[in-house]
């Protein structure tokens, strides 16, 4: 039985009604707004597992809901679809570049939205991590928990991160295909997921590479991916006195 939340965010009454009941009837539980500002307010206290989004809403439109979603790391990996009648190559482009999971045209099909919903959010599972400890030189990724520790500090990840971590520890100072870590967490579906990869590393960067005391980075290599670099050199007792 599903029980995960839908927030639908959609002015028009009748595709609103029709989006809330076709969910329903698939065990969905859902919350329908008819303005952005109220549905980004209930997104922010409902954290839903997906949102259904309309682009032409009174005062603040989709895309700007979206980007404002996208900006809060307390929403920022919440699932979008927009569902709109502005259905041409620009108007979807410029919905994945604000970070949209998926895009429906209107009119649309209960059939359709129901499995674009059902396969989102199958791809926005967290991956199955192991629960042993991972160890990588000085680094310590403990699956049980989604941190790493090292230098005896503790870093709490989330799941994507801890993933993305692995994948770049195996290959220390090496570069990672994107593709590789795409896959590392989406499968086959990781090629329309190059904007969610971004958004993983910069929650990396903002952890590992912050203060004084930076150990790692991680650096974009050109036409291929990213590395895990070391910037100092493991801490060592001082021999003095």
């Amino acid at each position: 039985m599903a029980l995960e939340l839908i927030q639908i965010i959609e002015d028009d009454p009748q595709h609103a009604q029709l989006l809330d009941y076709t969910l329903r009837q698939a065990r969905y539980r859902t919350n329908v707004t008819d303005q952005g500002v109220t549905g980004l307010a209930d997104i922010k206290r409902l954290h839903p597992a997906l949102i259904l989004l309309d682009v032409m809403l009174p005062g603040m439109d989709g895309y700007e809901v979206c980007r404002r979603v996208r900006e809060d790391r307390e929403t920022n990996t919440i699932p979008i679809i927009m569902v709109s009648a502005l259905g041409s190559e620009e108007h979807r482009l410029n919905g994945f570049k604000l970070g949209i999971d998926d895009y429906i045209g209107k009119p649309f099909s209960p059939r359709e939205v129901l499995a674009r919903v059902k396969a989102v959010l199958q791809r926005a599972s967290p991956p199955v991590i192991p629960k042993e400890s991972y160890v990588r030189g000085d680094l310590v990724l403990e699956g049980s928990r989604f941190s790493v520790s090292f230098r005896g500090i503790r870093v709490e990840l989330t799941a994507p991160e801890w993933t993305i971590l692995r994948q770049l520890a195996e290959s220390p100072g090496s570069s990672v295909p994107r593709e590789v870590l795409v896959s590392a967490l989406w499968g086959e579906d990781g090629l329309i997921h190059e904007h969610e990869l971004e958004r993983i590393i910069q929650g990396l960067r903002q952890k590992f590479e912050s203060g004084q005391d930076r150990i790692y980075a991680i650096p974009v290599v050109p036409e291929i991916g990213f590395r895990l670099s070391r910037l100092t050199p493991p801490h060592r007792p001082s021999s003095e006195g």
